[in-house]
């Protein structure tokens, strides 16, 4: 043992020691000031104006997030380390008063920044003053322009095409609204199928430059507009045309039966004329005439006035569907037998 304190690491523990005692000495007793940075104090705004919730006026800018979401400052604070190192950013109160902050301009205010201990002072923040821009909040109504691009699906034609949504209303800072010319949706030919009746097509706005607009500080009545089409096409298919009666009614006004016969270069056809047309449709609805052979009618024929027999020249096919039409439509000669 006696070697232990005469050997050099008894001295060097004893050093050590000693250096503690000292260095706890001055920090307590010759220095006992500390100082130390409280990070990310929340800012609280007061006095906000109504203005800013009835959305007459709003903060614009790399600010534009005090009011909503809030921001925060680094706070350094001087005392005896043993409170000090106690302190948190929620002992902390520092305030930013609106009072003043009431119309469009460019703002710069100071937060108050307080502490509640006591032996503890507030050295400095981080953000002496906080800088922020208002601006009104103005709308305006801008007509929504169709354009397109692209390639059609071959053998199609793009018919009866229509933007339903004709005018969208935008709501935002006064320079946002006024750097804003126009609005488009953009019709691309070459993404459509064709079954296709209708797209939902995002707005996109642009400035007086044709540059796209930002839009991100703004509310928009709808963020996307419905445009309608037809896609049309034309087939060759095979169909039956047959004699149709005006009203259903197949008796003329002396109560005698009249007899439609269908009748095609001279020949008759008890079940219909069987021809060969070209009708134009969309995709959908030529489907029910390509696989088989569809019966269709003429135009409506009264025989209230029929009282002997005849031929009906001339007599067309009737349109079919919205959808359906014929290129040409067929002509068929009618034979009306008046019966006893």
């Amino acid at each position: 043992m006696k070697n232990f304190f005469r050997s050099n690491m008894f001295y060097a523990i004893l050093s050590v020691i000693i250096a503690i005692l000292l260095w706890v000495y001055v920090v307590y007793d010759v220095r006992p000031t500390y100082e130390m940075t409280i990070e990310d104090v929340p800012v609280v705004c007061t006095n906000v104006s109504e203005l800013f919730d009835s959305g007459s006026i709003a903060i614009v800018g790399n600010n534009d997030h005090i009011l909503t979401e809030g921001i925060t400052v680094d706070v350094k604070i001087k005392g005896k380390r043993s409170t000090v190192s106690t302190i948190r950013p929620t002992d902390i109160s520092c305030t930013l008063d609106f009072i003043t902050v009431n119309k469009e301009g460019s703002y710069n205010l100071k937060p108050n920044v307080e502490i509640d201990r006591s032996g503890v002072e507030i050295v400095s923040f981080s953000k002496a003053n906080i800088k922020f821009k208002v601006e009104t909040i103005e709308q305006k109504d801008i007509e929504i322009q169709l354009k397109t691009t692209g390639s059609l699906p071959s053998g199609y034609d793009i018919e009866n095409q229509e933007c339903k949504n004709t005018i969208v209303k935008i709501t935002g800072p006064k320079s946002t609204i006024s750097a804003i010319a126009s609005a488009q949706v953009v019709l691309d030919y070459s993404s459509l199928n064709v079954y296709d009746t209708e797209k939902s097509l995002e707005i996109v706005f642009f400035d007086e430059n044709g540059r796209v607009a930002e839009d991100s500080g703004i509310n928009k009545s709808v963020g996307y507009a419905k445009v309608t089409f037809r896609l049309s096409t034309t087939k060759v298919v095979r169909v039956k045309l047959m004699p149709r009666y005006k009203d259903d009614v197949r008796k003329n006004e002396s109560g005698r039966t009249v007899i439609l016969t269908p009748q095609y270069k001279g020949a008759s056809y008890e079940d219909g004329v069987e021809l060969e047309v070209k009708l134009k449709g969309t995709a959908a609805a030529l489907e029910k005439y390509e696989n088989d052979t569809c019966t269709v009618y003429t135009t409506p024929i009264d025989v209230q006035h029929i009282y002997t027999d005849k031929i009906i020249a001339d007599v067309k096919a009737a349109p079919l569907s919205s959808d359906v039409d014929y290129v040409e439509a067929p002509i068929i000669e009618v034979k009306a037998a008046v019966k006893e």
